[in-house]
């Protein structure tokens, strides 16, 4: 445990650090790190509203007041019970214990049930072209593309930039590719991780790059009952990451992200669904049984955008 001497002198640190812009978006980046304690003094000490623990948003008590809060606003959550069987069928047809049996290994039933569930809503066809966004090294654009026969992408801001075979590297607010490019995108445990107006931009680009008729989905979508960031302190505060200015501050010990948006429903009317509701339908899920398939899974809500 830290002393309090050592916890005083990490904070003096932080105070001596010549301001400077934040430093550009790297999903894991290699910074120096501090000490939790000291990373939770110093965001408390900015005056942000700061709790010491992960966002609790699978309490069944908040899943049904974030309902609430998306009624009044204008959004309606459909039930989506998850056929176990069809989700079994999909986890052994994709092969992950044969050709991916490391990727997130302990985390695996929540990922593949991400995954689950935008292959099931997609209806994915060989004559689709689909872009797994922040695709990082997700196995989804090679499982989806050999299950359906798609044309299969994967985009990341961590890729060499342009398109490299079926890789698009550089910001995904500002894809290298041409208007109407594809039919299907994804983001799988990605957008919360657009900081600042990123999120706003890139349904503004996917207006652009999808065509008529063609679908993004989002899940988890991450929605609690106020407007909140979920951050590894050790991580964000030596960074300089920028929180939105009315969020409240939820510090995840060891969970070694930078930034985790959990919108308000009425925040993310604000933020996304306005900016291109002329442009995007939005469909609205709540994942009623998910925790069936793991009571690990931390999936409670999904949504579509489809391109009008």
């Amino acid at each position: 445990m830290i002393s309090l001497k050592g916890l005083l002198n990490s904070i003096q640190s932080l105070r001596k650090q010549p301001e400077e812009s934040p430093t550009s978006y790297i999903y894991r980046p290699d910074v120096p790190k501090i000490d939790f304690a000291a990373g939770v003094e110093h965001l408390k000490r900015s005056g942000r509203s700061v709790v010491e623990q992960p966002v609790g948003n699978t309490d069944p008590a908040v899943v049904a007041q974030v309902i609430q809060l998306g009624q009044a606003v204008g959004i309606q959550f459909e039930e989506f019970t998850i056929d176990l069987d069809q989700y079994k069928q999909y986890f052994e047809q994709a092969e992950y214990v044969q050709r991916y049996p490391e990727y997130y290994r302990g985390n695996q039933p929540e990922k593949t049930l991400e995954h689950f569930i935008c292959y099931s809503l997609f209806n994915l066809k060989s004559d689709d072209v689909f872009v797994d966004l922040a695709s990082e090294h997700s196995p989804v654009p090679e499982i989806f593309g050999r299950l359906s026969g798609a044309a299969s992408y994967s985009q990341d801001i961590m890729y060499p930039a342009g398109i490299n075979g079926n890789q698009i590297g550089g910001d995904a607010c500002a894809m290298p590719v041409p208007d109407g490019f594809a039919t299907k995108a994804a983001l799988t445990c990605s957008l919360e991780h657009f900081e600042q107006d990123a999120d706003t931009r890139l349904f503004q680009e996917l207006a652009r790059v999808l065509k008529p008729g063609g679908m993004v989905c989002v899940v988890p979508f991450y929605v609690f009952d106020r407007e909140a960031v979920q951050t590894d302190p050790t991580i964000s505060v030596p960074a300089k990451v920028p929180f939105d200015p009315n969020a409240t501050i939820y510090c995840a010990p060891e969970w070694g992200n930078r930034h985790g948006r959990f919108y308000s429903p009425k925040t993310f009317m604000e933020r996304v669904i306005r900016p291109v509701q002329h442009q995007f339908q939005f469909k609205f899920f709540y994942l009623t049984n998910a925790s069936e398939i793991d009571p690990s899974i931390y999936a409670r809500f999904a949504f579509t955008a489809t391109r009008l």
